[in-house]
């Protein structure tokens, strides 16, 4: 039997799905390069700051995101299926949901940024800069939140170039409004840091109503209308919670790990930060290909178990997007050491950051083949299948009862180097990607959920 999918339709599909997602990912991490090399400009003091107050934003995203694709993998099966009318009570479903809890974290940013910041600084200059910071881009996040779904719900229906023409319009605005905002060019006053902020604040506001626009008038192959907002429905809300809920917490057991990592460096010497932070962005840069793959991969395997194929034609699928993981994950590795030198040029660093920047790069590189397995294996596969346990479990015990307690070990007790600080926190990733594969090669991870 054969173990891979021959057929070079599902390539072509899985690539013509990924391109517009990768150039959005692109364009989105295009915002924080360039946000980065503005804020170096103002100060390395403030670049950090800004930095650790998006450590929160990161975690946000990350369960804003989980909820949205809670949503994909649902719309995507019954997309499968060709089932409209449940697509758009999906639409709206998860539209209220991300809508309310963001509104909740808006709340929790304004009126508890200094203490919420304090976990991950305890330097006072940053940690005042990153608390006032945090509550002024905070109200941007509702509005983020609904783009984010409506996003993912058009990826369930394969309409990922959506997300790209609209992104194509907000984010080069963002970074224009950043600009004049940051540095007080033409009439904008000179807001510092304040003004990535207020751009960024401004340019979700243009791209959500850009993206309504073209959900409630152009798009056809739903037909949603401002109507379809108040549809309900308790079996899919409660399918939508069953989807959601081990997702989430996934996302919460990782994206707060995560974070804690970074606070872990956080606690170090400034140049440290501004290092790792500087090797971050890259390995971000990166992470915009295997993501649009990861989310491509996700959207055609689920709608394969939607559509109700045997068996064996989705564990072929599974293997050739294990594959596809491995070889992506080579492949960026080895791209991040060749184009290091050029990043780094970017930056005005002193020569210590850049020390450490390239310590930092080297690891994430090595890390990358063994991410490119978690992104397709856990997360893909396993999600697009209903298996959103095996991921939240793995969390717990290799992340928070492993890696972060040897780290700060590491740090705090044994004062060992940051790049051995660095590689035990991302061992995560490798032990991940190892359960993931074990997993997927089981083929015990799919589950009827529609």
């Amino acid at each position: 039997m054969e173990t891979f999918v021959k057929d070079w339709k599902f390539y072509k599909k899985i690539f013509f799905l990924s391109i517009p997602i990768i150039f959005q990912q692109i364009l989105r991490v295009m915002v924080d390069l360039c946000d980065s090399m503005m804020l170096s400009r103002v100060g390395e003091i403030e670049m950090a700051a800004v930095t650790q107050a998006q450590q929160l934003f990161f975690i946000f995203y990350t369960i804003a995101g989980g909820m949205s694709v809670a949503a994909c993998v649902l719309i995507s099966q019954y997309w499968g299926k060709r089932n409209l009318d449940k697509i758009k009570e999906l639409y709206a479903i998860g539209i209220r949901a991300n809508f309310c809890f963001a509104f909740l974290i808006l709340f929790l940013f304004s009126f508890f940024s200094k203490e919420i910041m304090g976990f991950y600084s305890t330097k006072g200059e940053v940690l005042n800069l990153s608390s006032s910071f945090l509550r002024v881009s905070s109200f941007a996040y509702p509005l983020c939140a609904v783009s984010i779904m409506i996003f993912a719900c058009f990826r369930g229906i394969e309409q990922t170039a959506v997300s790209f023409f609209v992104n194509l319009i907000s984010y080069p605005l963002n970074i224009l409004l950043n600009y004049m905002l940051i540095f007080g060019k033409g009439i904008f006053p000179k807001l510092g840091i304040y003004g990535s902020a207020v751009g960024t604040l401004t340019a979700r506001l243009i791209e959500l109503v850009i993206l309504l626009v073209f959900l409630l008038s152009v798009d056809r192959k739903i037909s949603f209308c401002f109507a379809d907002f108040l549809r309900k429905n308790k079996q899919l809300s409660k399918d939508f919670r069953k989807v959601a809920i081990p997702i989430v917490a996934h996302e919460v057991i990782w994206s707060v790990g995560t974070t804690a990592g970074s606070s872990i460096t956080g606690r170090l010497d400034v140049l440290v930060v501004a290092g790792y932070n500087v090797a971050n962005i890259l390995y971000q840069c990166m992470g915009c290909f295997m993501n649009g793959i990861l989310h491509a991969c996700s959207v055609t395997i689920g709608k394969t178990i939607g559509s109700g194929a045997d068996r064996v034609r989705i564990k072929k699928e599974a293997y050739s997007i294990l594959l596809i993981g491995v070889c992506g994950g080579i492949t960026l590795g080895l791209f991040t050491v060749m184009v290091q030198e050029a990043f780094l040029s970017l930056f005005p660093l002193s020569e210590m950051t850049t020390y450490y920047a390239k310590g930092f790069i080297l690891i994430l590189a090595l890390i990358w083949p063994f991410s490119g397995v978690e992104m397709t294996g856990m997360i893909a596969i396993l999600r697009a299948g209903g298996d959103g346990k095996t991921g939240f479990i793995s969390d717990i015990f290799t992340m928070w009862l492993i890696t972060i307690p040897l780290a700060s070990i590491a740090a705090f007790v044994l004062h060992l180097s940051p790049f051995v600080v660095v590689i035990i926190v991302k061992m995560n990733i490798v032990l991940e990607a190892t359960v993931g594969f074990i997993r997927v090669l089981s083929m015990k991870w799919i589950k009827k959920i529609i």
